[in-house]
């Protein structure tokens, strides 16, 4: 595989004679740099394209709970078992998210990137359109949760990984405002969806989200690629030597402590704080500055990454939000350490997404790391799937849904976990405390 000088740590060497091909399939086997066959303006045009793409698929999925509250509110009044049936549908959304990774960075790698993102912006636009025609919660399940969800698991993995296939001294800053799309699709899309909904319709609102995912999706899709890709690898030949390397499973088990915990916070702390006497719009204003945080501790932390090393800011972020599950949240019961509570932990578990990719990279190269990255995706899936429910149990136990001393415990025991197996892994690499791993 090419290499340029910068990245010999991170890339895994592939015999010179190995054929390499762009997207379009120009031979870069002499390349030392092949970025340097793509005008400046390339790599920059493929972070804002993934930007936008990850603003459009995560921002709609976020943006499902001001469409669920209208149903619930105005056409499923008193059909509770309807309610109960829309209330799967966003995790439906988010588990999608994850499922198709595994199968998306494979597809990536040896097809292409900009192929396969064009086809899940084209899968989650008819996702939208056909959930407006629908009348019945478990339509929406069909179209909202599994349609549109197939189409963002598509998008997902490649343009998360993208951006660092072409950066080396800048890729963690790269990645970071690729995937900061996430926070700000979700700050603009929200609103946008509930002026729609009040002024339309949600059969509208979502007719007019598909004209915008397809105009929007389509022009940032022709700008994702990679530099060079390995022809030779084909739906046939699929690598399954990173299953033999125990760093991987370390890894692997990491990602899934880390989605078990992440989504709990923001789906529950609302409920904390309004039961502890602060009003339900003061919430949703400490959830938004959660999200805030978010957004901008993905950037943050990319751009930290390039300087202190990718497993060093790793071992920071899952260290920060495991301190802040076990010591703030249970003292966050006013607006003030509730802000507190909602910068810590929104800018560091933010800034994980930002890391997970990278740190795929760092370990196991960048040469297939839309692949490796997919399969921690799909291990996302099940922590995402598994680790609400079992918040929810732990809630619904001692105190009946009012004492979240056990549901704070369990989260930061999450992230404990995680931090744990990422100091194993960096460990591995260097034993130096100092070390820019």
């Amino acid at each position: 595989m090419a290499l340029d000088k910068d990245s010999s740590d991170w890339i895994n060497k592939s015999p010179a004679t190995e054929p390499l091909f762009t997207d379009d399939g120009a031979d870069l086997n002499n390349a030392l740099d092949p970025t340097l066959e793509f005008p400046t303006y390339t790599r920059y045009a493929v972070v804002a394209s993934c930007f936008v793409i990850q603003g459009l698929s995560c921002g709609l999925v976020h943006s499902w709970g001001v469409q669920q509250e209208y149903l619930a509110a105005n056409v499923y009044v008193d059909e509770a078992s309807k309610i109960k049936t829309l209330s799967y549908i966003g995790t439906l959304m988010y588990f999608s998210l994850y499922l198709w990774g595994m199968l998306a960075g494979w597809l990536a790698e040896v097809w292409s990137y900009r192929k396969l993102c064009f086809v899940g912006i084209v899968i989650m636009a008819i996702g939208q359109l056909l959930a407006s025609f629908c009348k019945e919660p478990w339509q929406l399940c069909l179209t909202e949760g599994m349609v549109f969800g197939l189409g963002i698991g598509l998008v997902f993995s490649p343009t998360s990984t993208a951006p660092a296939r072409w950066f080396t001294k800048r890729r963690g800053l790269a990645t970071g405002i690729a995937v900061a799309g996430v926070g700000v699709g979700g700050l603009v899309i929200a609103p946008l969806t509930e002026f729609l909904v009040r002024q339309t319709s949600v059969e509208w609102s979502l007719r007019i989200s598909a004209i915008y995912i397809i105009v929007l999706g389509s022009i940032a899709c022709y700008f994702v690629r990679v530099p060079f890709q390995d022809k030779t690898r084909t739906l046939r030949n699929f690598d399954w030597h990173a299953f033999g390397d125990w760093r991987f499973a370390i890894h692997a088990w990491m990602v899934f402590f880390v989605t078990a915990a992440y989504i709990v916070p923001y789906t529950f702390l609302p409920e904390f704080w309004v039961d502890n006497g602060i009003s339900s719009q003061t919430a949703s204003v400490l959830i938004a500055v959660a999200n805030v945080a978010s957004s901008v501790g993905r950037v943050a932390t990319g751009f930290a990454a390039d300087y202190i090393g990718v497993l060093n800011s790793l071992v920071l972020c899952l260290a920060i939000a495991s301190v802040s599950c076990f010591v703030l949240w249970p003292f966050a019961t006013g607006i003030g350490v509730g802000v507190v509570m909602g910068l810590c932990y929104g800018f560091t578990a933010g800034g994980y997404w930002s890391l997970a990719p990278l740190a795929a990279g760092k370990l196991f190269g960048v040469d297939k790391l839309a692949s490796n990255a997919g399969i921690f995706y799909t291990v996302s899936a099940v922590g995402a799937w598994l680790g609400g429910p079992a918040a929810g149990a732990i809630l619904s136990g001692p105190g009946h849904g009012t004492n979240f001393s056990g549901m704070s415990a369990y989260v930061g025991a999450l992230w404990l976990a995680a931090l744990v197996l990422a100091m194993v892994n960096r460990s591995l690499l260097s034993k130096r405390i100092l070390a820019k791993i």
